[in-house]
Order: structure tokens, then sequence, then C-alpha cells
């Protein structure tokens, strides 16, 4: 009897020790549970900056993720030829040179695929001042920059602070040619990869032309498709002439891909049949964006056919809005439509002009339901052919540099500018293009009712309207709430859409907040003790979305434990150990077997 007495007394012991051990555990746990997760680094957040503006092109940063830094460096140096530039020890990181044919991109991918490697990023860039280029005629480009009258501009340094270019985003240019030897031009002119010699004589791509190169000359009918009038070289100088390379004037994309395509004689004349052939030619060889700065006053069946069929292959078709009538006085085209700008497609965006003053141009030909939008195009400086015997335009700028006005000039401005929305929202579709386009502007008022959106085109507001959110964290805040909060860069959202996933599930929406949010209260059914992972982005009602921002996770507290009340009783657990103080029940839980036991000593006596 006395041992079994005694074995009662030790379970009781060792069942009150173990509840007080679970409590100091369960404690311990929660405050881990409630602590922000770090942001999460991958190789798609980090490509997703590739194309940004600002970094040192040959270098990149890599940081390790342990202390084998060095024969990690060096085996990894072995395999890919690069060389270490500078040692980062506290950091564990370092500064690499890229060997010759190696793009950031390609190595970023490479160095990120090493178990390794914590992360590799670009030699990122920083300036104390928006990004302006180097070109030495870049003060006179007010169009992008404009000192007479302050913001009446495409805000391009601001602009290019987000983006400067995308060399694997061709555009073709379907005007009188390009002088593709320009020293400002010759760098971006874009190149057949099924067919880049020039002199084989063969249709090595079989594409029905012959060693096509760099382009076509539906004129002639021929592989050289040289700009023999200047016009092509011009609109071709304001998309894509090289920028910040101490040259000449800077184009809006600093690096792109031009692809010549000439259907314009040198007199600028040319028919709708070859304007055809060109489309197709864009089409067929991967052209993003087509720039058409001409008009005329005819229908053309074969013209609309070929513009639908861009439309269909996702290509934005973005032309000139027309100089008006005999005296240069511009016209509604509403009322009196010219083409190719007055074919009602949802991938035409149809340009007027805007001088100096952010005024309508006075021979711009304009329109409220017809004419999307207008840029600059008065007095606009950029590049012709150095072989020219007289001026182009009859204002040079010396050799190879002219200023010329009219619509011709507006358009490319809004070429430009899609190749810098289509690099930088890479899951856009033409038609979110066009839309931001048209939203984010400077609203003029002579452009009210007379433009579709009335306003001139400014680059930085549309580019920055969806910039995606970062830094995102996420804290749990009881079991049953999450708190979040995210840096917004966005100038233009109409709100941040929460989307959430538990462990091997998927994310979904689970809400949507206002504009400039930055932080979110999660308590959406949310469960004890289990780990969510988030992400947010960007939206607006055109629709479109930005990109997402960094994921970040976080696992809610314990539910609350069944715990005794402060007095009438323990609930049959050993509140003595859990709180410091013991209720009535508990001490009895205590004293129970030296009861027992006084109880048994007691029965002896008597028997």
């Amino acid at each position: 009897m006395k041992k079994l007495l005694a074995l009662v007394c030790v379970l009781l012991l060792v069942s009150c020790g173990n509840s007080w051990n679970a409590a100091v555990s369960t404690s311990g746990a929660t405050v881990a549970a409630g602590a922000p997760a770090a942001a999460k680094i991958t190789l798609q957040s980090i490509l997703a900056n590739i194309e940004r503006n600002g970094f040192r092109e040959g270098e990149l940063i890599v940081r390790y993720k342990s202390e084998m830094r060095s024969s990690s460096s060096a085996r990894l140096q072995g395999a890919l030829g690069t060389k270490k530039m500078r040692d980062l020890p506290l950091l564990r990181a370092e500064q690499v040179r890229l060997p010759l044919g190696l793009s950031v991109r390609d190595a970023v991918t490479l160095y990120m695929q090493d178990p390794d490697v914590e992360y590799a990023e670009p030699n990122y860039l920083r300036s104390v001042r928006s990004t302006v280029p180097n070109d030495p005629s870049f003060s006179s480009q007010w169009a992008l920059s404009n000192r007479l009258v302050a913001g009446a501009d495409m805000h391009m340094p601001q602009a290019w602070d987000v983006i400067s270019g995308n060399s694997g985003l061709v555009i073709a240019v379907i005007d009188t040619g390009i002088d593709y030897t320009h020293a400002d031009l010759a760098a971006n002119i874009w190149t057949n990869p099924g067919d880049s010699d020039c002199s084989s004589g063969s249709d090595n791509d079989h594409n029905g032309y012959v060693a096509d190169c760099r382009g076509w000359n539906f004129v002639a009918k021929d592989n050289n498709p040289m700009d023999d009038d200047g016009h092509g070289s011009h609109v071709s100088g304001i998309i894509g002439a090289v920028g910040n390379n101490a040259t000449g004037i800077a184009g809006m994309l600093w690096k792109v891909r031009l692809m010549p395509l000439k259907v314009l004689d040198s007199k600028g004349e040319g028919t709708v049949a070859d304007e055809a052939a060109a489309i197709e030619y864009a089409i067929a060889n991967g052209a993003r964006i087509i720039n058409a700065s001409f008009a005329g006053d005819t229908f053309s069946n074969l013209e609309k056919s070929a513009i639908s069929a861009a439309n269909a292959a996702g290509i934005l078709f973005i032309t000139a809005a027309g100089n008006g009538d005999a005296n240069s006085v511009g016209s509604n085209n509403d009322v009196t439509p010219v083409y190719p700008a007055g074919y009602n497609l949802p991938n035409i965006i149809s340009v007027a002009a805007t001088d100096e003053t952010d005024t309508l141009a006075s021979f711009s030909n304009y329109g409220e339901k017809s004419v999307q939008v207008a840029a600059p195009g008065v007095d606009i400086l950029s590049t012709v052919p150095t072989s020219l015997k007289s001026p182009f335009c009859g204002i040079s700028f010396g050799v190879g540099y002219e200023f010329c006005s009219g619509t011709s000039m507006a358009t490319p401005h809004i070429t430009g500018l899609a190749g810098l929305f289509e690099s930088f929202y890479p899951n856009f579709s033409y038609q979110q293009v066009r839309a931001t386009i048209i939203r984010y502007v400077d609203p003029l008022p002579s452009l009210q009712g007379r433009t579709v959106s009335g306003g001139r085109a400014n680059a930085y507001k549309a580019l920055s309207s969806l910039l995606p959110p970062d830094g995102l964290s996420a804290a749990a805040v009881s079991s049953s709430s999450i708190t979040l909060a995210w840096t917004d860069h966005a100038t233009g959202e109409d709100g941040y859409v929460i989307e959430r996933k538990t462990t091997g599930g998927n994310f979904e929406e689970i809400d949507r907040t206002g504009p400039d949010a930055t932080t979110y209260a999660d308590s959406k059914g949310l469960l004890p003790s289990t780990a969510y992972t988030y992400r947010v982005s960007a939206f607006s009602t055109i629709p479109a979305s930005s990109g997402y921002s960094n994921q970040a996770a976080a696992t809610t507290e314990e539910g609350p434990q069944p715990t005794p009340p402060t007095s009438g009783g323990g609930g049959g657990g050993c509140s003595v150990g859990a709180r410091g103080s013991a209720s009535a029940a508990d001490l009895f839980v205590y004293l129970l077997p030296l009861l027992l036991l006084g109880g048994a000593r007691l029965h002896r006596r008597k028997n």
C-alpha cells in the first residue's frame, strides 16, 4: 500500500513539472513566430531590375552564403571566366569583371544557379541628380528636357531614372530608310539573326528576301535600306539615337534595335503595297512596335488589313496625325480623316504635335475622337544622313544633325515611350501600354477637346504609374492576425492587391486597398500556428498591374491554451509552476498523497 501511494505522489509531481515546461516552450515559440520574415531574394526579382536604368556594364556583385566563399569564388571564376575586381569580406561579397560575350543578365542567371551563392546582381549606379546623358547636344533637345518652359517636355531625365533602353526590343521604322552608318545610330541598328551576312547573295533564312541583313529596301527591292532623303534617319534618332555615348544627341531609348524598312523614295513618296509588305516583314521578324510617320488622304483596304494583321500579332502601330491643309493649318481628323491614322483599330496611336510652350502646333491635325495623344514636334533636333548635300529640313546643326518640325517628329517620341514602357513592363499587353500612355499625360488647355487624352505625353508619369512595391515585411500580431508593410513607389496606382498562400498552396487574392497604401492588417480566416506567405502588387483601372513585391512570410501565434481561473480550483493543471501561485484546488492536489498516507495509518491502528 505504501509503494502504491508513493507512486501516485511521484506521478502527480512529474505531471506538474511537465505542465510548467510546456508553458515556457509555448511562450518562446510565440515570440519567434511574431518576428518579421526577411525578404526573399530570387532570380526573378533580380532579373526584373536588369533592364532598369543604371548599372555598370561588364560587372557583377556576388554575395556568398557560407564561409566557403574563397573556394566557391575560385570555382565559379574558373567555370565562367570571371575575374575578381574587389573583395568585400565583411559582406561575404565581391565585385567581379565579366568576360567578353557574357552579358550581365546571363551572368546573374548562372551565378544564381549555384547553391553557394546568396545573390548576384548588377553593379548599380547612383547619382545626386536625375539621369542626364553626356551627349553634347542634349541641351538643345527641348522636347526631352525644356529649359525655356519648365515641364513642357517629355520629362526624360526622370523617366531614364526608371529605364533608359532595351537592347532586345525591335522597333520597325517604315520610312525613307535609315543611315545605318551614322555614329549616333549604327550601334542600335537591327541585325537579322537568320541572315546576318549582307554580301552572301543568298536567302539564308528562306523568308523571300536575299541577304536581308539589316532590313529591306522595298523601293529598290534590295537589301540596302540606306536613307537617301533624311526623314527616316531623323525619325530614328528621336526613337533611338545611342544615349550617353558622348556623341551628338540622345534618343528616347538609349539602347534598342531599329529595323530599317524603306518604303518611301528620295522624295518621301511611296505606295501602300510597299507599306503593306513592310508591315508583313516587321510582323515576321519580331518587331514589337511600328513607327509610321507619314499620312495620306485616301482610305486603303490593303493598308487597313495590314495594320489589322499587326494588331492580331500584338504590335503597336504609332503614326502621325498629319500636318494640316495646303496652308499648313491643322485640321480636324474627326471630320476629315487622314490615313493610316484614321483607321479605327485598337493598336493605332495617332499623334499630334506641340511646341516649346506646350501649345498645339499650328500645323498639327487634331481630333477629339481620332487623335489619341500629343508630343513635342516643333524644332526637334535629331540625326540625318551625313551624306546629304543640303539640309533636309533647312535648319542644319552641323554634319549629321538638323532641326525639323511636324507630326512626323512627334510620333517617334511616342514610339520611344512605348518602347521604354514595353521594356519595363514586359507583362503588359500592347493594349495596356497604349492605354497607359493615353491616361498619364500632362493636361493642356490647347488639347482639351482636341485629343482623346487632352494632354501631352509625360514619359515619367506613365513609366512610374505602376512601379512595383518593395520592402514587404510580415509580422504576426496574434493567433488570427498578421500585419503587412511595404514601400509604395507607384505614382498613379488605383490601389494594391494583397495575395496570400499557405505552405504548398498557390497565391490567391484576399483583398485590395486604395491608392498610396503602405500597410495592411490580415485577419481573414487565419488559423493559429500556421505559416502564411504574402506578395503585393499595384493596380490601375486600365486594367493593369505592376510586378510583384518580394515575398514575405509570418507564422500566426498559438491559439489560447485552456487556463484555470484565478480562484475556484486549478481545473486539472499545475498552475503553481506556470503562474507562480497556487489555487485551493492545486494545493489539494499536492496534499492528496499525504492525506492518503495518513488515512492508511489510521486504518491500521483501528485494526
